[in-house]
């Protein structure tokens, strides 16, 4: 009895051992750089470029992004995932914890801070943040993804603060080449409908003109005309020649 006693112990200790180091593996010390990838699906350097501005904006500006990646989350809710996160990590109220899992559709995940989400409108939150979900999926690898994503919700808290955009200068470049191309094609259009028109008009004109001939022409002909001879009357003094209409 006393040594089944003894197994038990040992057992329970092993298991809230076991819970704890699986406890402090998901919600140890925050990473100095924000991003939590125990698997290392980000090279450290790309870590460093997504980290950089936004521990700039968390010292200036007091806007906390959290990044957190992990290879799986079987079937539970994302949101459900991110709020321990959010809640152990999280420095300052306005903040947003962005999740991405690997291979998995609709990732990343936007997740704004219940300060953001207590002082707008749900529905304003919710369409701004589908948006930049879908402007991240868009991009083709993990890294462009979780980038893209850090600064779309650090832009969409600066949007609802109405602060300045954290647009890194490839981005604009990028947006900026594809609306002036776009703008570009739609000039172009406008000017082929306004050459177009313009070379219709001469032909409706001459097409005009010459109906306005043709039906001019038919109204002045005339029967021709051809003499012929023929007998007189009688006591009309013989023989005279006469026009007659040809039938």
């Amino acid at each position: 009895m006393k040594r089944l006693a003894a197994i038990l112990s040992i057992l329970l200790c092993i298991s809230v051992q076991g819970v704890q180091a699986q406890s402090g593996f998901k919600y140890g010390d925050r990473p100095k750089n924000s991003i939590f990838d125990p698997t290392g699906v980000l090279t450290l350097t790309e870590q460093d470029r997504i980290s950089e501005p936004l521990l700039t904006i968390l010292k200036n500006e007091g806007i906390d992004i959290i990044i957190v990646i992990l290879p799986e989350i079987g079937d539970a809710p994302p949101e459900y995932v991110v709020k321990g996160y959010a809640a152990k990590w999280a420095t300052t109220t306005v903040n947003s914890v962005v999740l991405h899992v690997p291979g998995k559709e609709g990732s990343p995940w936007i997740f704004p801070g219940m300060f953001m989400t207590g002082v707008i409108k749900p529905e304003a939150v919710r369409e701004t943040i589908v948006a930049a979900e879908k402007r991240a999926a868009a991009e083709p690898t993990d890294f462009g993804k979780v980038r893209a994503a850090s600064i779309e919700a650090a832009d969409a808290i600066r949007y609802w603060m109405g602060g300045a955009l954290l647009r890194t200068e490839d981005t604009i470049n990028r947006r900026l080449e594809w609306q002036l191309a776009r703008e570009r094609r739609e000039r172009l259009l406008k000017l082929s409908a306004a050459l177009a028109a313009a070379a219709l008009i001469p032909l409706v004109f001459g097409a005009v003109f010459l109906t306005i001939r043709i039906r001019g022409r038919g109204a002045r002909r005339f029967p021709q005309l051809r003499k012929i001879a023929r007998l007189g009357a009688p006591y009309a003094g013989g023989n005279s020649n006469c026009s007659k209409p040809i039938r």
